[in-house]
């Protein structure tokens, strides 16, 4: 089997986060198969860096880890709970000059399932494949505002498998930072709006199941996916994808999804076995849920 790489980004408290994911991706690959790209920038601490190396060498897997320099991030939005980290995944086809095509995940995922089919995807004239993102209200204008022609075309940047070779040879990296940069002050879910503008169009739609979101809950879901698919994406995800405010993460208190068990399972295997719940027990009403 050819190496498979997966690349991921986390700081702080994320880098527990992260690892967890990992462990849910490496529990369904085979020793030897997975290369692990860990985008950072400079906030990584030595020791998280150190102790992470040394886990992912004892699953089994491969591990480079890429340092952004926080001048790439210039310019372009980070302010919030984001940062610059969610841009570092626009740098994949710079930072890996002799891969072809790489999966991205967010640190807000588990594995539930073999990623074979995934994997074997055709992305043939396509710069990336990827789950339509059923937006909730408050983001219902995002696909208009990045000159998308139908809701539709709108993808969530949690998944993406991208065709590094092809997004390589149309400068892809350049174009996303140059629409970044110059439409900063528009960008309200930032790299995800900016990824839309400028690769939406040659884009390869996913079944859902493959970024099983929070938001599949939304009445909306059925329309675009149908409801078999819909169906399914509950049944039997494959990428659960805990998305959306703090309150749909797996270590938040008032977190009340049943599939969170996963997360904790997955997490028990990591280096930091021990949760410590993040955020107050009661949430706002504007809060999404699921």
């Amino acid at each position: 089997m050819s190496t498979r790489h997966v690349a991921c980004v986390a700081e702080g408290e994320y880098v527990k986060h992260a690892a967890t994911m990992l462990h849910s991706v490496l529990t369904h690959e085979g020793r030897g198969t997975v290369h692990v790209h860990y985008l950072h920038g400079s906030d990584l601490r030595r020791r998280d860096h150190d102790k992470l190396e040394r886990w992912l060498e004892r699953q089994g897997a491969a591990a480079t880890f890429h340092r952004i320099p926080d001048e790439r991030c210039d310019e372009l939005p980070t302010e919030g709970f984001t940062g610059r980290a969610t841009w570092y995944r626009i740098f994949l086809p710079e930072l890996l000059p002799g891969v072809e095509r790489v999966l991205f995940l967010d640190a807000d995922i588990i594995a539930c399932d073999a990623l074979d089919e995934l994997w074997e995807t055709d992305l043939e004239g396509a710069y990336l494949a990827a789950v339509t993102n059923v937006l909730p209200p408050e983001y219902a204008d995002r696909p208009a505002a990045m000159g998308l022609a139908s809701p539709d075309e709108y993808f969530n940047a949690g998944v993406l498998l991208m065709n590094l070779e092809l997004m390589r040879r149309d400068e892809c990296t350049a174009k996303l930072r140059a629409f970044g940069v110059e439409r900063a002050a528009e960008l309200v879910l930032r790299d995800q709006d900016a990824l839309n503008a400028v690769l939406a169009g040659r884009r390869r739609p996913l079944h859902p199941r493959w970024n099983a979101m929070n938001i599949f809950r939304l009445p909306e879901a059925a329309v675009v996916f149908g409801a078999d698919a819909i169906a399914e994406a509950r049944r039997d995800p494959a990428l659960r994808h805990f998305e959306g405010p703090d309150d749909n993460k797996p270590w938040h208190p008032a977190c009340t999804h049943d599939d969170r068990e996963r997360y904790f399972a997955h997490r028990r295997r990591t280096p930091w076995p021990r949760v410590r719940l993040e955020g107050p027990r009661r949430v706002p009403r504007w809060s999404f849920r699921a």
